[in-house]
């Protein structure tokens, strides 16, 4: 191989390290699995020694079933275990409703003053998470309180827009908007084709 074809074959390699370097993972749809597929992730990331930053947009530790665990995880100290972060925000639809429901923000009493400012404090924590340069950072349901209006997408484009290279920013909702599904590198989705009723404590949510 001579000197030209040796760098041209350097430059193609990097070209496509960069290509295939993950940046933004999306998990969508109208079915169960999108947070559960964080957690996925969270728990390979903090045994490979990386560090975590999850917020939670639609939910409060004392009313998911996830809360505990993540709570020990993330006190959890170790040589080569990872750190996480776990945020909420205070945007709390579960079990608002008759029956422990959920809050729909299509509902009357869907959206509260109080969820817009909470919204704004989960943004924050993410542009921190970036900030840091977190190994990970994940917006659970940041794309559903986007879509119905408690922050703006321009604010979401610009807490993006601090992601370094290194980092991977996980967001999870029922859909996104084009732009932000051009600029993710994955993007998986979630299709229910049978349902066995309410949600499970322990199982679902």
């Amino acid at each position: 191989m001579t000197k030209t074809d040796s760098s041209s074959a350097l430059t193609k390699d990097s070209s496509s390290q960069e290509e295939s370097r993950e940046k933004i993972r999306l998990y969508l749809g109208t079915a169960c699995g999108k947070t559960t597929a964080t957690f996925g992730v969270i728990l390979r990331a903090l045994s490979k020694g990386k560090n975590v930053t999850m917020t939670f947009f639609d939910k409060l530790e004392e009313n998911s079933s996830e809360g505990k665990a993540l709570r020990i995880l993330a006190d959890h100290r170790e040589e080569g275990f990872g750190r996480l972060i776990v945020n909420y925000t205070g945007v709390n639809r579960i079990g608002s409703g008759p029956k422990g429901t959920f809050r729909f923000y299509s509902a009357p009493n869907g959206i509260l003053p109080e969820d817009r400012e909470a919204a704004s404090v989960g943004l924050n924590y993410i542009a921190e998470g970036l900030k840091r340069e977190d190994d990970i950072v994940i917006g659970d349901e940041l794309l559903d309180v986007a879509r119905v209006g408690l922050i703006d997408w321009d604010s979401v484009k610009a807490a993006i827009a601090l992601r370094k290279a290194d980092t991977v920013l996980v967001l999870t909702g029922r859909r996104a908007p084009d732009w932000l599904m051009k600029e993710a590198t994955t993007v998986s989705t979630t299709t229910q084709l049978k349902h066995h009723g309410r949600a499970i404590e322990g199982l679902d949510c």
